[in-house]
């Protein structure tokens, strides 16, 4: 997955405590020591557009198998602008605990 990494607010540099780690089989919400690790990821490629979607955004929605809502959607190529990313996070206490609410996000290569 071409997308795996440590993503921070592009104002900030890659040492930066507030970020999302995006993995094969998890996603860690972080934010200094405080993290919050989300499972059960689904990838979505034709969520915007449907089947007519040219696939440039991708979406991964976490806890997509439980019975309570996705708490976030995390878009890479946000709004088909490759390279932009953003969350959208949906439960208020998240966008508290982790200011990420629809901040452009770049991907940390180490």
């Amino acid at each position: 997955m071409a997308f795996r990494g440590y993503w921070v607010p592009q104002a900030q540099g890659c040492d930066a405590q507030l970020g999302l780690v995006v993995e094969r089989d998890r996603l860690v919400l972080k934010n200094g020591t405080e993290t919050r690790t989300f499972l059960d990821i689904d990838v979505c490629h034709s969520c915007v557009g449907g089947a007519k979607s040219n696939g440039i955004e991708i979406w991964l929605i976490p806890e997509f198998g439980t019975a309570r809502p996705s708490p976030f959607i995390v878009r890479l190529n946000a709004d088909k602008v490759l390279g932009e990313t953003r969350l959208s996070l949906k439960e208020a206490s998240l966008k508290q605990r982790f200011p990420l609410d629809e901040v452009p996000l770049r991907r940390c290569v180490k």
